[in-house]
């Protein structure tokens, strides 16, 4: 029986930006800016991907089996008992590493969206929606506000329930943007988790409870002017402050020059304004408030992505041979895409 299996899958991912203030290890929104994953059928070892990194900001990323992209493509592959292909991995890096902005979970959904498209002509492939759990498995911290909305695009809030991660997915506001200011120096999520205490005060729990209800339902409503306060936090910024000094007075800087509100992203070392105007005077702001404190840094202007990861593209051209008995009925063509000329 003949099965076109994919000869390359190319996969887009977005950044995103945890936590939004209050919504500590529950809120994550997806970014317009993206990393791009090219896999393709290459060598004879599947054990020893070809990787190359494309990018500056990809310097100093594995490329070699212990790479994060690779690690997820093969999980899922396993998990269905797919043989591992001989691959070449081109990733293309638009998202600094280790700045709070999802770069390690773009790796982790592209690596589980490629695979998931690799096995669609056998009738394997699964919604991204189902991919949620062993994205949430294979991210380093197991936590799932950045790999969920890097696969589900837009405002996501998640939670567990009975051991199981329910991820509810809301539309951001067009109207708003997301002003990016990013250190020169990364953060380190494990160093400033350590920082973080084992119990906190009832106060400190009920504020945050608070702001989180109050940052959802300014955003749904439209009354932005509520998110300053909405997007305050005890829970983890104070304490991730002793590894940047000078955050408060930038994010102050960014409201002051007309964000409606800002906070650390992630775990930093990148922070994010929202505002519905005056863009490129609150990231001015942002940078020099930061160079009066001997911060260098970069700065971004971004939309939020409504539509998280996504595949690109999927030329079929290679046929192989294979004993149908294995799959059953589940071999099928691929129907061509609208414009493919197929």
């Amino acid at each position: 029986m003949a099965l076109v299996l994919p000869v390359s899958v190319t996969v887009l991912t977005p950044a995103t930006s945890a936590n939004l203030g209050p919504g500590f290890d529950s809120l994550g929104l997806a970014l317009q800016l993206y990393n791009r994953f090219e896999v393709e059928e290459w060598g004879s070892d599947p054990d020893h991907p070809r990787i190359e990194v494309l990018g500056a900001l990809g310097e100093g990323l594995p490329t070699g089996p212990d790479n994060m992209f690779f690690q997820t493509f093969v999980l899922f592959l396993k998990r269905l008992q797919v043989p591992i292909p001989s691959v070449r991995i081109r990733m293309t890096i638009n998202i600094p590493h280790g700045c709070g902005l999802g770069s390690s979970a773009t790796a982790v959904v592209g690596g589980l969206m490629a695979a998931n498209e690799w096995v669609r002509p056998l009738g394997l492939a699964v919604p991204k929606e189902e991919l949620l759990e062993m994205a949430v498995e294979a991210e380093a911290g197991n936590h799932p506000d950045n790999v969920a909305p890097a696969l589900l695009g837009g405002l996501v809030a998640t939670t567990h329930v009975d051991g199981k991660i329910h991820a509810i997915k809301t539309r951001f506001p067009n109207s708003l943007r997301a002003v990016i200011f990013t250190p020169s120096f990364p953060m380190d999520t494990v160093a400033g988790r350590k920082l973080l205490p084992a119990n906190y005060p009832k106060a400190d729990v009920t504020f945050n409870t608070g702001r989180v209800a109050l940052l959802l339902t300014a955003l749904q409503t439209g009354r932005y002017e509520l998110i300053g306060e909405a997007m305050q936090d005890r829970l983890h910024q104070p304490y991730r402050q002793v590894l940047f000094p000078a955050m408060p007075e930038i994010i102050n800087a960014a409201v002051a020059a007309g964000a409606h509100g800002a906070c650390l992203s992630g775990g930093g070392s990148s922070l994010i304004a929202l505002a519905s105007s005056h863009f490129h005077e609150i990231l001015r702001a942002m940078q020099n408030t930061a160079r009066a404190a001997d911060v260098e840094g970069t700065g971004m202007i971004l939309r939020a992505d409504q539509n998280g990861a996504r595949v690109l593209n999927t030329p079929r051209s290679r046929i192989r041979k294979e004993v149908s008995a294995r799959y059953g009925d589940q071999f099928y063509w691929s129907p061509a895409r609208p414009g493919s000329g197929r």
